[in-house]
This record gives structure tokens, C-alpha cells and sequence, in this order.
């Protein structure tokens, strides 16, 4: 910003802005944004722009308008006439007129807005909210405000003043009856405690009157509750740390606990996790019908970085889907959706997994997106690109500016926060903290400021005004069921991608992700050949029956997913994410993988004219996963009499013998095996039928030739390919101790986070 027009913000914000100050301002940043598109604001190109916009805005428009723009309409059609400076003139007369028409939009006149500022540490989406916990640079500050007069003025109003202490705020949401004001804030301690420390402080849920009055903290203990979003049922939803655990792949430096969906009552009581995914999410907002849509970092077998897609679940946690993103590269990191209001459609921030959270911004038709039928990747046909100046970050390129926190009024307009500079991010994107400032954008891609303070960032714009509130979605959960709930699943062969014919399905193999304990640190402990891997369990498998539907029981509160696989035990299609169940929920899905809003056939299936299937344990060596007891002992009793290790043995050595972190059968197999990983392994991030591990690994044609065939049983060749499938890890745990004993050979039981 330079360096006048922020001196006079500062000024403006802190006293009202006196009619010239503020009309200083506002050409100001006009000018600003004009050399942001490479032009001038005396140019023939920015005034036709402008011009062209009002007249849009006249168009909905009575009385003076039409006639004012006739005027101005003349004197820009003799451009050559005008020097410089009466250019410059006439398209500032054109740009207020526009100006106080956008503002005139009964969406927003006369509406207060809700805001908060805060200085943000920079390095990556994870850093947005918990960053506090490593940089103590001065980060501290900011609080909640409210713009009394948006448009007229920049005067504000302070609501949380010093009240709180110095601290970090973030987050920020207003009830459906603009009475209540929630917000999430960390008082910050004058030195740094270790993240370890029980000293260390956390963010907690406040909420006030929206007069700053009737201040009140809603959550405490030790974890981090943040992103306040109040329900049509009365209810709270947030993310909070309470689930324990952390992402799997943080540098040392940077302990990042793992946040999840939870859910409260308005006064802090009543607790409870609606999301048991074993990484990250963000950004829960209410759209139209009463779902719940909320970010998710998701990468169960496939890269770790990339892939923050939109999922939506009911208000009780029951029925989480994927809404859009988790298939695409194309679009980096989906962040901030808010509903349209008279609308479907869900406005977001196309941002980036290495940078802070911003972006451009996008619109997306949940009822129009689709897979690509040759990629099976997310087709961006339903994206309505609304700032297309601005790149999705690190998919084609870096942005040179961008957005953050949208609020829409309608299809139509928008309340934002926006940046004149590059977005922050990691390595050599890194910089200091780029300021948003509060604008009214149009979908012409017309920018108004409301608000801009210099030294620090404003950000969550929220119009101070009553909104419908949608339906409550019911419950639906069964007691009876106790702590379990039930799958059903219509047809497996409806897929997006057909199944081979000659492999049909006899199984489903439920495998339970397990959050990562122990250590917040990429790659420690390592679990196998993969990077970033997740420790699992096979919890069982079930039957498929001849129509391709399966009905079942599962435990409830476990992140979940699923293999298909033959009759030789090899799987053919896996999930790429996971799925829970909540207690006495009972969940049915079409088929595997199957296209959007597909419907189940009319037919009654066969698995549902039983009762429902109880999952069958796998073998020794799968609850948790372990090599040493799944593996080596067939590798022992099979092959290590000629594959011992010794000079002019054939390779590989096939014996349990120490070897590094792990042995020399699991080294020496290391060439004839494919796995998913961060960034290597098996390509592509969807999942292609008939290309899962043990497909693609040479050891899955090796167990199978002719000349090993016979030296194995079935049932010790199917243990090789589960494993294969199972990603090939070595250990099932990050427990010290338990790694210990599983690299003996002992078995070890279920670790408690779950």
C-alpha cells in the first residue's frame, strides 16, 4: 500500500473519514485496482469498464441514474477532446455513480458489518489458525468490529476492546438472528511455552450480543476449538483438536494437532465429535437445505499434499459425502464455502495447500458436478470462475492478488476480503503478512472498499441483518444398534469406472484408518515403503452377494474404507477416502464409486432379505497391521530355506534379520512392490479398477506363476496380496513400545486413538 494512502486509512479508521478524506480513499484504491489489470485509470479501456458497469447497475435502477449516465455516456465518447486529468475526472465521476448504486443494493444498505481483524503467521493453510504455536513474532492483535455506516464511512466500532487480553482472534460467525456474535480466540502468553507444555494455551469459543455486551467464553480445556458456525437446530458446529492426533506430514518445527467437525449446544455443554477423519478440516457453514459443508485435507492412500475438497454431512454427523474437489488437482484446495442465499449454489475460495488461505474465488452447482468419464477426475463444468484475473493458486500458477473469506448476498454480489498483493505461502513464496481490506465485490468483477486499516488484516465480513433459517434436519440414528451402525450397499458394480467382468466381486474388505499419535513429524515414525503413510487395521471382511449388494454391521466413531475384491482374494477397486458411521446410523450408498445422483435400482436385493452380515476377522497380523506376523512367518516356513541371505543364495534374502528400521525380507522385497505415497508410488489420485497394488506389484505375478504357485497354500497367497493391497506397510502402530514388540514378532493390541 503506498505509503499517503495508508497513512490516511489509518486516520480515516480510527476517526470517521471527513467527506474529502474518504473520498481520497476510495479513488485512491480505485486507482490501485486499475493497475492491478495494467492500465491507468485515465485510460479508454478503464473507462469503458466503468462505464459499462453502470450502466448495468442502472438498469435495475429508477429515477436520476439513467439520465446522470447519459451525461457522462456523451462526454466519453470524445475522449480525444480531454487531457489526462479530465479523463481521470470523468472516470471517477463514472465510478461513483456506479459505486452509489452497488451501494444503494438493498442486500447491503443500510446493514452494519460484522468484521475481525487479525495479523496472521505465513507458511501454509495449517499455519492460518494454529500458527501461534511456533512463531512468536508479534502476531498478536486485532479483535472484533463493526462497520456502522459500510460505503460512508470507515469509522467502527469496537466490540471486544481490551477485554480479553493481548491475544490472537480468529474466526468469526453471526447467528441467523444477527443478535449473536462467535469468535474463537488464544490468549498469548508472554513467552513461548513447548507445544507439550501443559502451560501452552488454546483458542477457545466466545461469543457476545452484537453489541459487544454479555461476553461469554462456550469452551475450555486444553484443545483448540475454533470456526463457530451455528445450526438451524439451535446447535454449534466447530473444529476442534478434542480428537486427538495429528496431520502426517508437519516438519519438526511445526507440532500441528489434527482438527475435526464437532458440534456443542449455544451454551458450551453437550460435546460431541460429528467427524471421526484422521486429518484436518476447516470452514463448516450451513447451506440452504441444512447440511452442514466444511473443508477436508484427504489423502488415504495418495499423495499428502493437495486434495482439500468439499464434503457435507447432516447436523448430527450422519451421511458425510464429498462434494467437490477431492478428485482434481486443478483446483488445489476448496476453502470458506458459504451458501448463495435463494440459491443451490456454494460460493468458495480455490486456494492453495502451501500457502496461507486465499485464493480466487469460484461458485460451484452441486447439481452439475460429474467425473470425467475417461479420467474419473472432477470435471470443472460446474465452477463458475467469478474473479478469472486471478490464477487457482499453485495448480496453473502463484496470484499476484487474491480473495479470502467470501459472504454472499446473492448470485450477484458479494462481501469480501481481498489483497492487493501475492498470496503467502511456503519456500520461496514466503512473505510477510499481505493486509486484506473489506470490498464489496459484483460479479462483473466490479471491487468497492468498505474497509482497510494498514498493519493488519480485516477479514470475515458479515452484514449485520436477519437471514432464514433452514430446515433442522432430524435425527435418524437407532439406539438399538448400540454403538454400531449398518451399511448398506445396492449394487458394488455400479461403478464409475466398469468393473472387469471376468472379477466379479465376492468381498468387502473394511479397513479403519488410525490417527497418528505419538509424533507430530512427517515420516516419524515411518510405518513401511510409503511417506506420510496412515497405520491401519482390517477390521473384517463381508460378503458380496451374486446381484453385487452387501449389508452389514461396522463400529461406529472409526474412520472407515473399503476394498472390493475377487475370488482370489485380490482387490479390484479401493476408496481413496474414508467414511464413518455414527452410532445407530444406518447408511446405504448406490454402488462403488458410483456416478452423482444415482438411484438405487427398485429391484429388492439380495442381501437384504437377510440379516445383516458381522464383519469376519482377517488373518494373524491385520489388527493392527504387521508384517512380522502377516508375512514373514509363510516367508519362513516357504522360502527362506533358499532365500536365506547367504553368498550365492538367490535373491532377495527372505528372513526376518534386522535390517535398519525394518528387515531383510521387507528390503529385500522393496523392488517387487508398489504402493501409494506422498508424491511417488502408484500414479494418479482416482482409483482405476484392476490397478490396486497387487495388481501392479510384481510380487501379485510372482505368488501367482507357475513356479511359485505350488509352494504356497491359498491362504498364505491371499495373505500376500492382502498385504500388497493393505499398501505393504510394515508396522501398524507409531507407539515406540509397540513398534518394538511388533519388530519381535509379538502382537500387539489396537492402539487407544482410534
Amino acid at each position: 500500500m503506498p505509503t499517503a494512502l495508508g497513512a490516511m486509512l489509518a486516520a480515516l479508521a480510527l476517526a470517521g473519514a471527513p467527506p474529502d478524506a474518504y473520498r481520497a480513499a476510495v479513488e485512491a484504491d480505485w486507482a490501485r485496482q486499475e493497475t492491478r489489470r495494467g492500465r491507468a485509470d485515465d485510460s479508454p479501456a478503464a473507462i469503458a469498464e466503468a462505464l459499462a458497469r453502470a450502466r448495468r447497475f442502472a438498469a435495475d435502477s429508477a429515477g436520476a441514474l439513467p439520465e446522470a449516465l447519459a451525461a457522462l455516456a456523451d462526454r466519453a465518447a470524445r475522449l480525444d477532446d480531454l487531457d489526462a486529468a479530465a479523463r481521470r475526472g470523468l472516470y471517477r465521476e463514472i465510478r461513483w455513480v456506479a459505486r452509489n448504486a452497488a451501494l444503494a443494493n438493498p442486500l447491503l444498505a443500510g446493514k452494519p458489518i460484522l468484521f475481525l481483524e487479525r495479523k496472521r503467521f505465513i507458511c501454509q493453510m495449517l499455519h492460518e489458525y494454529l500458527g501461534y504455536y511456533y512463531d512468536y513474532a508479534d502476531i498478536a492483535g486485532g479483535g472484533v468490529f463493526l462497520l456502522e455506516r459500510p460505503g460512508a464511512s470507515f469509522a467502527v466500532r469496537d466490540l471486544t476492546g481490551a477485554r480479553l487480553g493481548r491475544g490472537n482472534f480468529t474466526t468469526l460467525a453471526l447467528s441467523y438472528d444477527a443478535r449473536t456474535v462467535y469468535f474463537a480466540f488464544c490468549p498469548r502468553a508472554e513467552e513461548k511455552p513447548d507445544y507439550y507444555s501443559p502451560h501452552r494455551r488454546s483458542f477457545h469459543i466466545f461469543a457476545m450480543d452484537i453489541d459487544g455486551g454479555g461476553l461469554r467464553q462456550l469452551t475450555g480445556g486444553p484443545d483448540d476449538d475454533f470456526d463457530p458456525c451455528e445450526l438451524p437446530d439451535g446447535g454449534i458446529a466447530f473444529m476442534s483438536t478434542r480428537r486427538g492426533g495429528f496431520g502426517r506430514c508437519h516438519n519438526p518445527w511445526e507440532p500441528l494437532p489434527a482438527y475435526t467437525l464437532h458440534r456443542m449446544d449455544r451454551e458450551g455443554g453437550r460435546v460431541r465429535t460429528l467427524s471421526f477423519h484422521e486429518t484436518n478440516e476447516w470452514h463448516p457453514s450451513v447451506l440452504s437445505d441444512g447440511r452442514i459443508v466444511y473443508s477436508r485435507w484427504d489423502y488415504v492412500d495418495r499423495s499428502a499434499a493437495h486434495f482439500h475438497g468439499l464434503w457435507t454431512s447432516n447436523p448430527d454427523g450422519t451421511n458425510p459425502m464429498e462434494l467437490f474437489g477431492s478428485y482434481t488437482e486443478a483446483v488445489n484446495a476448496c476453502f470458506q464455502p458459504r451458501a448463495v442465499p435463494g440459491s443451490n449454489k456454494i460460493v468458495f475460495v480455490a486456494g492453495a495447500h502451501h500457502a496461507a488461505v486465499g485464493g480466487a474465488l469460484v461458485m460451484v452447482d452441486p447439481d452439475r458436478v460429474t467425473l470425467d468419464p475417461a479420467t474419473g477426475e472432477t470435471r470443472l463444468d460446474a465452477l463458475e470462475r467469478l474473479t478469472p484475473e486471478v490464477c487457482f493458486p499453485e495448480a496453473p500458477g502463484w496470484p499476484a492478488s487474491y480473495f479470502h473469506a467470501p459472504w454472499p448476498l446473492s448470485e450477484d454480489w458479494f462481501l469480501v476480503g481481498f489483497s492487493f498483493d501475492p498470496l503467502p505461502g511456503m519456500g520461496p513464496r514466503v512473505n510477510e503478512d499481505t493486509e486484506t481490506g473489506l470490498y464489496l465485490l459484483d460479479r462483473s468483477g466490479g471491487l468497492e472498499l468498505l474497509y482497510r486499516r494498514p498493519g493488519i488484516s480485516a477479514m470475515y465480513p458479515l452484514p449485520c441483518a436477519a437471514r432464514p433459517v433452514p430446515p433442522a434436519i432430524a435425527g435418524a440414528c437407532d439406539p438399538a444398534l448400540g454403538d454400531e451402525g449398518e451399511f448398506f450397499l445396492t449394487d458394488v458394480r455400479l461403478s464409475h469406472f466398469p468393473l472387469p467382468a471376468s472379477r466379479p466381486i465376492r468381498a468387502l474388505r473394511i479397513f479403519q484408518v488410525l490417527p497418528k499419535s505419538e509424533t507430530h513429524i512427517s515420516d516419524r515414525p515411518r510405518l513401511g515403503y510409503a511417506r506420510a503413510e496412515s497405520a491401519r487395521m482390517l477390521l473384517g471382511t463381508v460378503p458380496v452377494e451374486a446381484d453385487g449388494s452387501a449389508y452389514f454391521r461396522a463400529p461406529a466413531r472409526k474412520p472407515l474404507y473399503f476394498h472390493a475384491v475377487d475370488a482370489e482374494g485380490r482387490a479390484v477397486q479401493g476408496m481413496r477416502s474414508v467414511t464413518y458411521l455414527q452410532p445407530g446410523e444406518r447408511r446405504g450408498c448406490v454402488g462403488c464409486h458410483e456416478r452423482r445422483h444415482s438411484a438405487p435400482p427398485a429391484a429388492r436385493t439380495l442381501a437384504l432379505r437377510r440379516p445383516p452380515s458381522r464383519l469376519a476377522p482377517g488373518p494373524d497380523g491385520t489388527r493392527p497391521w504387521s508384517y512380522m506376523r502377516l508375512v514373514q512367518p509363510l516367508l519362513d516356513a516357504r522360502c527362506a530355506a533358499c532365500h536365506d541371505g547367504r553368498e550365492g543364495a538367490p535373491a532377495p534374502a527372505l528372513t526376518g534379520a534386522p535390517r535398519g528400521e525394518f528387515t531383510a525380507s521387507y528390503e529385500g522385497l522393496k523392488p517387487y512392490v508398489r504402493w501409494y505415497e506422498w508424491g511417488e508410488g502408484i500414479p494418479g489420485f482416482v482409483t482405476r479398477p484392476g490397478r490396486m497394488p497387487a495388481d501392479v506389484s510384481p510380487l501379485g505375478r510372482i505368488v501367482a506363476d507357475d513356479r511359485h504357485r505350488g509352494l504356497l497354500n491359498d491362504e498364505e497367497r491371499r495373505a500376500i496380496l492382502l498385504w500388497l493391497d493393505g499398501n505393504a506397510a510394515f508396522f501398524g502402530t507409531y507407539a515406540e513400545e509397540a513398534r518394538a514388540a511388533q519388530r519381535r514378532g509379538a502382537a500387539v493390541p489396537p492402539p487407544e486413538l482410534q
